[in-house]
């Protein structure tokens, strides 16, 4: 048995690896948790396999049909659903402070690769994964960047009004406000529930920020969000309704409930695009 065992260790040694290299992420962003999970599966089957053909085969044999068979299923291990796996784990990754740097480079070089390498459906998936976290740490540009490759043409219906809604959510981050419109007017309306829920939301920022308040507030009082990420999105919107129309007071009121649900980082939604609360947001969080 000593020379299944060894089988079972050398495949065990390589698990980690071939998920790594199977999913386009670097090791070193692996945690320790899951590189001995992989090991120790592979260790498993290839130790489990090989004891069985010692009832009937040689011991070399068996060694040589485990570590095959253990082999064998590690790779296809790692190869399932690799392209989401590596995305999520990148994703999560560039959350941490200690990674973050490491693991936006590797998701940008990856999202890079799978645009021209991936069914459009399949990539647009991907995209939106990355995205979340990518403008949760204030990388705008690079969200933006992956879902401007999604080929909106060749997706559904239903996914095509998802992206545009993201991507008119970008271009409003970056202050391109007929660009915005434009990408929500291409949307066939009403969407699908929570698409359109985003849109309307977008559409009062954008009626906002351009001073029109009486019509943004129209938006906002008339909707009960129950996602505290919308939720705090009306709260910008009735910030720049009310600094607009010179209630300073409601405003500031409004900039407190975002910071209450959403933080700092909250706020930063009434900083980009600017509007009539910018300055009161730069201010609460100077």
């Amino acid at each position: 048995m000593i020379l299944v065992s060894l089988a079972a260790l050398c495949v065990a040694a390589l698990a980690p690896f071939a998920r790594s290299i199977s999913w386009g992420v670097p090791l070193t962003l692996f945690s320790f948790a899951m590189s001995l999970r992989a090991a120790i599966g592979a260790a498993l089957i290839t130790f489990f396999v090989g004891a069985l053909a010692t009832l009937v085969l040689d011991t070399p044999t068996s060694a040589a049909l485990g570590a095959g068979v253990g082999g064998l299923l590690m790779m296809l291990s790692a190869r399932r659903s690799r392209h989401f796996r590596g995305v999520a784990l990148l994703a999560w990754r560039v959350t941490q402070d200690a990674t973050r740097e490491r693991a936006k480079a590797g998701l940008d070089s990856k999202l890079r690769h799978l645009a021209k390498s991936v069914p459009a459906a399949e990539y647009a998936e991907l995209a939106h994964l990355a995205s979340v976290p990518l403008t949760a740490i204030g990388e705008w540009a690079a969200a933006g960047e992956h879902l401007g490759a999604i080929d909106v043409d060749a997706l559904e219906e239903s996914e095509r009004a998802r992206t545009r809604q993201g991507i008119a959510t970008i271009k409003l981050q970056a202050g391109d406000l007929e660009g915005a419109q434009a990408t929500i007017a291409a949307v066939p309306r009403p969407a699908e529930e929570r698409v359109e829920a985003w849109l309307s939301a977008l559409e009062a920022i954008l009626l906002a920020v351009q001073g029109n308040a009486e019509a943004a507030l129209e938006i906002a009082d008339a909707q009960a969000p129950d996602d505290g990420a919308l939720k705090a999105t009306y709260d910008v919107v009735r910030a720049h309704a009310f600094a607009s129309m010179g209630k300073e007071r409601k405003a500031r009121r409004a900039l407190e409930a975002v910071r209450e649900i959403a933080g700092d980082e909250g706020l930063q939604r009434a900083i980009r695009p600017v509007g009539p609360a910018t300055d009161l947001a730069r201010e609460m969080l100077a």
